[in-house]
């Protein structure tokens, strides 16, 4: 089997406080794990952060809130975060039109309260664009669409948590003989109200 990774490791603990999360980390694996959670807040307050902002802001001890590490410390670091936030451009992308779309609902709103016509229909066509209103609605080709392919298995250890159990079949006759024991009749309690 193959060996987990500091990320997978980190990733798994990252909802857990910290007195759990020591249990499962090691005191590295922590630091880092801070480093990381500092830097996807910063990148939550500033999603179009460059990449050399914060190898720097890891450099030096993430403001004072961690150990400053070395640079190429810094860069498995920020590899560990992207993997984690996902790629962030997008979701600043999506904050962007969302801005605008917003922004053209009240300049919509303004333009009615004066009666502009001409600025009404620039708004709805912003609202339109941004909306994606002005194009067709693409069918999704289901025939491209593939099942998923299962291969079976009597591994039990490619599922996690599980164990073999030695000796299956002296395990499955001491589990028969303790479910097959006498049954006793239920008896019924009648409630006299």
């Amino acid at each position: 089997m193959n060996e987990e990774t500091t990320y997978t490791r980190i990733e798994r603990s990252l909802f857990k406080d910290k007195e759990e999360a020591t249990r499962t980390l090691s005191v590295r694996e922590m630091e880092i794990k801070t480093r990381m959670m500092l830097c996807v807040s910063k990148l939550m307050e500033k999603p179009t952060l460059e990449d050399t902002e914060l190898v720097n802001f890891l450099m030096h001890g993430c403001a004072g809130q961690a150990d400053p590490v070395s640079r190429s410390q810094a860069y498995r670091d920020l590899a560990m975060v992207r993997r984690l936030v996902g790629n962030i451009r997008l979701a600043a992308k999506s904050w962007y039109r969302y801005l605008i779309v917003e922004g053209a609902k009240r300049t919509y709103n303004m333009a009615m309260e004066k009666e502009d016509a001409k600025g009404a229909a620039a708004a709805l066509d912003k609202i339109g664009k941004y909306t994606l209103c002005d194009k067709e609605d693409t069918a999704f080709d289901y025939s491209q669409m593939l099942p998923p392919n299962f291969e079976p298995s009597d591994d039990v250890t490619l599922l996690e948590g599980l164990e073999p159990v030695d000796d299956i079949e002296t395990k499955r006759k001491q589990l028969r003989s303790y479910f097959k024991g006498e049954i006793e009749e239920a008896q019924i309690i009648k409630n006299d109200e």
